[in-house]
């Protein structure tokens, strides 16, 4: 939780530009560079696994929709054996448990070491939510959502070099769409709407004020907030005192036990763009699928 902390106070402070962080930044640059020159030139090992390979992921720090990608992907493939690995965060790995909770059919792994699990799993596809630095297990398809350029953490966002996005073959920048399913209660009964309601929000996400536009958007006034680091888990007696709460699934998925007015607003994404370039990534996963049968 130390690193997600960091991230979370560290990306605050990055908004203002401290020159400071700039040395660590070149070092963080050069160790990556190091780290890819590796593997490009393969003097690090790269491990292949039966099971067609799918990673999803992006080259920076925070949110980019990685997880709802995931979710919307592994629907694509129903009928199909699948799994999905994830490195996770700190104890309660939240959206490992999320998609656990909407992908009953499908096997949801967590561990650091992804090759160790790669090989023990049986199944037709395995993607991997995060994986686009995951370059010890080779991968079939790599798909990169988002790209942008800029400085190197932890002066900037950049987790990764710009120039390997020519190395994915896909990359989804304006494509994708989150919008809210359903508002459910605790107990997963549906709300029909929050529209005029007065209320609370709590998050731990990587953008916290997309949370509140959304519930802003569906009518509701927001009268008090409080953000958490992304991943970590809010603590009952830190949330805002009022009368009602939303949070996101991701924060619901961690909750403990509580009688407190909570709601949660269940997110799924939609893609916009060009019909033929989701039926051509689809093709082509499927290509890899069945030439492994």
């Amino acid at each position: 939780m130390l690193r997600n902390k960091f991230l979370y106070y560290g990306q605050r402070l990055i908004e203002k530009g401290p020159f400071y962080l700039a040395p660590f930044s070149f070092i963080y640059a050069f160790i990556i560079f190091c780290r890819n020159e590796l593997y490009n030139r393969g003097l690090l090992p790269v491990y292949r696994v039966n099971p067609t390979v799918v990673s999803v992921g992006n080259i920076v720090a925070g949110g980019s929709g990685k997880t709802p990608f995931v979710h919307l992907l592994a629907q694509q493939f129903f009928g199909k054996k699948i799994a999905i690995l994830s490195r996770g965060y700190g104890e309660m790995p939240d959206e490992a448990i999320l998609l656990a909770r909407r992908l009953p059919h499908v096997q949801v792994c967590v561990g650091k070491d992804r090759v160790a699990l790669a090989k023990q799993i049986e199944a037709d596809l395995i993607i991997l939510d995060d994986g686009f630095q995951h370059r010890r297990l080779h991968r079939d398809v790599d798909i990169v959502l988002g790209s942008r350029v800029g400085r190197y953490l932890p002066w900037g966002f950049l987790r990764d070099s710009p120039k390997r996005v020519e190395q994915a073959d896909f990359v989804f920048k304006d494509e994708l769409k989150l919008k809210v399913k359903r508002i459910l209660d605790l107990k997963g009964n549906l709300i029909p709407s929050i529209q005029g309601w007065k209320v609370g929000i709590f998050c731990g996400i990587a953008h916290p004020e997309n949370f509140r536009k959304t519930v802003e958007a569906m009518g509701a006034e927001v009268v008090a907030e409080q953000f958490f680091a992304d991943h970590e888990m809010a603590p009952l007696n830190k949330l805002p005192k009022t009368d009602v709460l939303i949070c996101t699934e991701k924060d619901f998925v961690k909750l403990p036990a509580t009688n407190l007015p909570i709601y949660f607003l269940e997110m799924e994404m939609e893609f916009v763009g060009d019909p033929k370039c989701w039926e051509k990534m689809i093709d082509k996963i499927s290509q890899k699928i069945d030439n492994r049968d």
